[in-house]
């Protein structure tokens, strides 16, 4: 009878312990599933952030052109795009060198001050902003912090912060597109060709006659 009784103590703790385990690893993999949730759901979004950036590049169709150009290089849609600067943005800076720059007038409207409404997945908005040397001149050796603000939806998204470097496009060249000297090319024979039709040049035609045959016999006789 003891041995029975003993018996059925053993089988009830077993028990006991055997739902204690199983409780705690449905509780741990509930946990397990809610962060792995989390995260796929974290990593999704993250996928369809957008990020706007602005930086500054050669200008492809002008070798001597330095552009600002803001950019969604995100997966999303960006909207309410504002931009920020630690200090004042000149504009239109040209001089290939610091000594023949012209002086350069502070940026006071466009869309890096006025802001733009939307940008989707990498589309831009590019301004011609100067020339090495007058951009030199116009802001000095200290770099312009850009700060980009932007939602996605309604929600505010991590702004960036990008430096607008100048002087590392020292010595630096642009090789012009093929397509754009081109189109120069072109228009440089349209307007040839326009000038003459217009009268605005006279096109010359100079005749030039060649020695007859009797003629060409003297001279070859000639000592």
């Amino acid at each position: 009878m003891c041995e029975t009784m003993v018996d059925i103590v053993n089988t009830v703790i077993a028990t006991d312990w055997s739902n204690e385990i199983t409780a705690v690893a449905t509780l741990l993999l509930a946990i397990l599933t809610f962060i792995y949730v989390r995260l796929t759901r974290s990593i999704l979004a993250t996928h369809s952030d957008p990020c706007v950036v602005l930086t500054v590049v050669h200008d492809p169709e002008h070798a001597t052109i330095l552009q600002l150009v803001a950019r969604n290089v995100g997966a999303g849609l960006a909207y309410d795009i504002r931009f920020e600067f630690s200090h004042s943005l000149p504009e239109k800076a040209f001089g290939l060198t610091v000594a023949d720059a012209k002086n350069a007038k502070k940026m006071t409207t466009g869309p890096l001050i006025n802001g733009i409404p939307a940008l989707g997945p990498g589309e831009s908005r590019k301004i011609d902003w100067g020339q090495y040397g007058g951009l030199m001149a116009a802001i000095g050796d200290s770099d312009i912090i850009a700060t980009c603000r932007f939602k996605k939806n309604n929600k505010e998204m991590p702004p960036t912060k990008c430096p607008l470097d100048v002087k590392s496009f020292v010595g630096t060249i642009s090789t012009e597109a093929p397509m754009a000297k081109t189109a120069r090319e072109l228009a440089k024979i349209s307007k040839s060709i326009q000038d003459i039709a217009t009268g605005s040049h006279k096109f010359k035609v100079e005749v030039v006659s060649t020695p007859t045959e009797n003629e060409s016999g003297k001279n070859n006789g000639k000592t």
